[in-house]
C-alpha cells in the first residue's frame, strides 16, 4: 500500500507505469465540473472510474482484494475511511477469488487499519491490499473520488 499527498506523487514515480498515468490524468480532474463515468485510458488495461457517492457505516462492510487489477484511489472532495488489512491475514473470507467480479470478499476485520482519505490524498492498493472503502469518518460524507484501475 502506498498513502500519501499528490503533491508527492512524483516520489512513485516509475514504479508502474500504469500508476504514474492515472495519478497525472486525476490530477487534472476537480470538483468544478466533475463528471461521473469512466474514463478510458488503455482500453481494460488502464481506466478511471469517476465516482460520487455518500459514505456509509463501517458495520457490515466488505473488504475487498483483487488479482488482476491494482487500484488507485484518490480523494477530489470529501473524505472517507478505508480499511485494509494484508489479504493473506483475513479471518472471514465470505466468497473466495472469482475471476467474474475480480474481487475476494471478506467481512471487515476489528483489526484491520483505518486509513483516512481525504481532499488531495491517493492510495494505491496491491492485491495483498484487502479492503473496505467508502466508511464514514466521524459523520457521513459526500465524496467525489476517482479510483483508477492498473492491469498488472
Amino acid at each position: 500500500m502506498i498513502f500519501d499527498k499528490i503533491e508527492n506523487a512524483g516520489t512513485y514515480a516509475g514504479i508502474h507505469p500504469g500508476i504514474d498515468r492515472v495519478l497525472a490524468e486525476a490530477q487534472k480532474i476537480t470538483a468544478e465540473g466533475y463528471t461521473p463515468g469512466k474514463v478510458v485510458l488503455d482500453g481494460e488495461a488502464l481506466f478511471m472510474n469517476v465516482c460520487a457517492y455518500d459514505t456509509h457505516a463501517a458495520e457490515g462492510a466488505l473488504m475487498e482484494a483483487h488479482q488482476q487489477y491494482l487500484d488507485v484511489m484518490y480523494m477530489v472532495e470529501g473524505e472517507e475511511t478505508i480499511y485494509v488489512k494484508t489479504t493473506a491475514e483475513l479471518t472471514n473470507v465470505t466468497k473466495e477469488y472469482d475471476p467474474s467480479i475480480e474481487a475476494l470478499l471478506a467481512t471487515l476485520d476489528a483489526d484491520a487499519t483505518p486509513v483516512r482519505l481525504t481532499k488531495g490524498h491517493f492510495i494505491v492498493l496491491f492485491p495483498q491490499d484487502a479492503h473496505a472503502p467508502a466508511c464514514d469518518t466521524e459523520e457521513k460524507h459526500a465524496v467525489k473520488k476517482i479510483i483508477g484501475k492498473v492491469r498488472i
